[in-house]
Order: structure tokens, then C-alpha cells, then sequence
């Protein structure tokens, strides 16, 4: 893939990414769901581009997202979806590397989801001084494993209709 076609694909994956976000978080919190947990359709892509182009791409994307979270929402809300997105994205990259070809992309965005929420729970710790709020973690945890399946299964559906490769 040229240059020019690399940049032009990362820029609508880019804008893919923010259209998700802001859908998602327009839409109102399902009533069993802690507050503040999200599905996490924006991350099905930066996996995409983690998997199919590289995890530098995929730092980028993330770092683009949350500098627009920052405009939208705030420092705050910025940092933890710095935060949740890294380490989410380090955590694939360790998976990936030792597992192989053995791991389901479904086992990778529990993981994913998992790490997501381990990263915004020790921000969001710091910011606020409040140890106390790790009791929130085991729900997140619980959270990050069922909605880690559901992305996890759309990936897989992408990927199966798309057959691997940019789009």
C-alpha cells in the first residue's frame, strides 16, 4: 500500500474511531451497567489497525482520540482514555507477541477490555486521592469481560468479512 493510500485509510479509521466515541457516548447507560462503563466500539477499530497495519498506527489513533476526548470532555476524561487506551494497546502487544497465532481475537479484547479498565482505575485513583475506589474494580473487571466478548465477536465478524487487510 502507497504512502498517500496508508495516509488517507489511517484517516478514516481516525474518523471511524471518533464517530464511535461520540455515538457511544450519547447513548444512554443500560440500566445493569456500572456508570461510567462503555461498550467500546472504538477500540473494535484501533484492534483493527493494531492487527492489520501496526502498533505504532494504533499508538497514533489513540493518542488522536483522546486529544479529541480532551477537546470534548475534558482533562480528566482525556487522561483516562490516555490511560485505559494504552495499556490496553501494551497488553496486546504482549499477548500477540507471546501467544501467537494461538490467541482468539476474542481472548484479545477480553484482555483488551480488561487492561482498559485496569488503566482509567489507577488514573482515576490518582487524580481523585481516593485508594477506596479500587472497590469499584472487581464490577469493571466483571464489565470488561462481558463487553471484552461482545467487541471481541464483532471483531471477529469484521474480520470475516473483510478477510484480513486494510478494507
Amino acid at each position: 500500500m502507497g504512502k498517500v493510500k496508508r495516509i488517507a485509510f489511517l484517516g478514516l479509521m481516525q474518523a471511524l474511531i471518533l464517530i464511535l466515541a461520540v455515538l457511544e457516548h450519547m447513548l444512554p447507560p443500560l440500566p445493569f451497567m456500572p456508570p461510567g462503563v462503555r461498550i467500546g466500539l472504538a477500540n473494535v477499530v484501533v484492534m483493527y489497525v493494531l492487527f492489520f497495519v501496526g502498533g505504532k498506527e494504533a499508538f497514533a489513533l489513540n493518542i488522536v482520540k483522546s486529544g479529541f476526548v480532551f477537546l470534548t470532555r475534558g482533562a480528566v476524561a482525556a487522561a483516562l482514555s490516555f490511560s485505559g487506551g494504552v495499556l490496553s494497546l501494551c497488553v496486546l502487544l504482549l499477548l500477540v507477541k507471546l501467544a501467537k497465532a494461538r490467541a482468539s481475537y476474542i481472548m484479545l479484547s477480553v484482555a483488551s477490555a480488561i487492561a482498559h479498565n485496569i488503566g482509567q482505575m489507577l488514573v482515576f485513583m490518582v487524580i481523585t486521592r481516593t485508594p477506596a475506589i479500587v472497590y469499584y474494580l472487581p464490577f469493571l473487571l466483571i464489565f470488561g469481560v462481558i463487553l471484552g466478548i461482545i467487541t471481541g465477536v464483532i471483531l471477529k465478524i469484521l474480520f470475516n468479512k473483510i478477510r484480513g487487510g486494510y478494507l
